[in-house]
């Protein structure tokens, strides 16, 4: 019995001698081991497993939301040319007129007398010029006499014209195609070149007029297409084009103003009228990222760039955004490698192992190929 009682005691000794011998095994030396190999690793000799991608050249097209006002083509107020009173008034208001139609008439019996008054001695001046000359070739009539014939002929020949010019002024016509608005006096008023009577705007094609903020200055050109709406007519939708961009911006509200035109054949559109206005602005031929590899640090965005087996971080400024993609202003060229996948995992000057999505398909499918096919499955 001592001597079985001293060999379970041996063998007692012993399993705890060795599962001492093992925990130091691997736990202890385990962790110095770990902890000589972590340096080796943080210095970069292990390749970080990433995917990357290129900077790409695209086409950045945005849409931009903004309001403004409908504004005629031409618009002018339309006065009389002298004195008078309305005798007749021709046109009717919100109906197209033509270059030179007659809007207004004014009283005229004084001018038309004046005209025919000038006509007269117009005819009598002709008349002593004709005999004056024959009796020049008779050398009757001295050549001095001559000239004073031919000077009081022009002279009246410049009264006709004045008279017919103030005859034409008591017609009041449209300087140009275009739509009166309601009239401002009524038959019978007395006028003065200072009274309004009426309006005459060229609404088609239509203006519209809005404010742009600065940052589109350099892509806003004239050409560009945007839809229009209003409340004036729901659900109906115009289109317009950029035809005019100011020159210069605002340095209050930090925007520059633009004009679009719009077909209003139909009339539809009326001057002063709110419009909202969907532009399409574009950029053509911009260096666009995915914006998953855009890291920010304390405000500033950057990307790590694959140079020769290794990332370095490069600090970019960023434009426009469409959905998925940032455009580069300033930091990276045309095709440079990023890395879009495993950002995380690396650092400046570290080591990485490009496994892009396409790759890793393309040989996951070889590797398929390869493999036996298991037993039992369709040929």
């Amino acid at each position: 019995m001592a001597i079985l009682r001293q060999l379970l005691i041996l063998l007692v000794l012993a399993g705890i001698g060795y599962g001492g011998w093992y925990g130091y095994q691997q736990y202890i030396a385990g962790t110095q081991e770990f902890g000589a190999a972590a340096p080796k690793r943080a210095g970069g000799n292990r390749a970080t497993p990433v995917k990357t991608t290129t900077a790409e050249q695209r086409t950045l097209v945005r849409q931009l939301e903004v309001v403004g006002s409908t504004r005629a083509l031409q618009v002018i107020d339309i006065k009389p040319k002298a004195d008078g009173t309305i005798v007749e008034i021709v046109y009717e208001a919100g109906k197209r007129l033509n270059k030179d139609d007659v809007l207004f008439r004014l009283d005229d019996a004084i001018q038309r007398a004046d005209l025919a008054e000038a006509k007269a001695s117009l005819a009598k001046a002709e008349q002593a010029l004709a005999r004056g000359r024959t009796l020049k070739q008779s050398r009757v009539v001295a050549t001095a006499t001559l000239e004073d014939l031919e000077a009081a002929r022009a002279a009246a020949q410049a009264q006709v014209d004045r008279a017919t010019q103030r005859l034409a002024d008591r017609t009041i016509r449209a300087p140009f195609a275009g739509t009166p608005s309601i009239r401002r006096v009524d038959l019978g008023a007395q006028v003065s070149s200072d009274t309004v009577l009426t309006r005459l705007e060229n609404l088609s094609p239509m203006l519209v007029e809005f404010q742009v903020p600065e940052q589109f200055f350099s892509i806003a050109r004239p050409g560009l297409a945007a839809e229009a709406t209003t409340p004036a007519w729901p659900g109906k939708t115009f289109t317009a084009s950029l035809s005019e961009i100011d020159t210069s911006i605002d340095p209050v509200s930090r925007t520059f103003r633009v004009r679009a035109q719009m077909p209003n054949e139909d009339g539809a559109l009326a001057s002063g009228m709110f419009m909202r206005l969907s532009l399409q602005l574009s950029s053509d031929g911009v260096v666009m990222i995915p914006e998953q590899s855009i890291t920010m640090e304390e405000g500033t965005p950057f990307v790590f760039v694959v140079k020769d087996g290794k990332v370095e971080r490069r600090d970019v400024q960023t434009g426009g955004r469409e959905p998925g993609w940032v455009q580069i202003t300033n930091g990276l060229t045309l095709g440079e490698e990023i890395v879009v996948s495993g950002i995380s995992k690396v650092r400046p000057g570290g080591a990485v192992k490009v496994v892009n999505a396409e790759k890793a398909a393309d040989a996951g499918a070889a590797a398929a190929t390869a493999a036996p096919k298991p037993a039992g499955s369709a040929q």
